[in-house]
């Protein structure tokens, strides 16, 4: 943020929220992006061929009795589940969309 300002010509003192000079900039945040390279991702081991290794060990579960208490948390259960939530989606919907890659 501290370059951004400068660019923008504006300190601190200004009290401009980051929002603003973000938006101002035509710049998305950190947080944004994270997220659109994670889906992005997914959506890459959405399109991959079954027989990938990768894919086999992404989709890959545990053999065997599970330890006492909560069941373990997934990256896709945490981190894309939240994501699509709050974009709006569902995971189905989501699923499909990541066939056609353009979308």
């Amino acid at each position: 943020m501290k370059y951004l300002l400068r660019v923008r010509g504006v300190t601190r003192k200004d009290r401009i929220r980051n929002d603003i000079i973000r938006e101002n900039l035509q710049i998305q945040s950190m947080q944004a992006f994270i997220e659109q390279r994670q889906l992005s991702w997914w959506g890459h081991l959405q399109r991959m061929n079954n027989d990938i290794p990768v894919k086999k060990i992404w989709e890959a579960r545990t053999q065997g009795k599970r330890n006492r208490g909560r069941p373990k948390e997934t990256w896709n259960k945490i981190v894309v589940k939240h994501i699509l939530k709050r974009k709006g989606s569902t995971w189905t919907k989501t699923k499909q969309m990541a066939q056609n890659r353009k979308k």
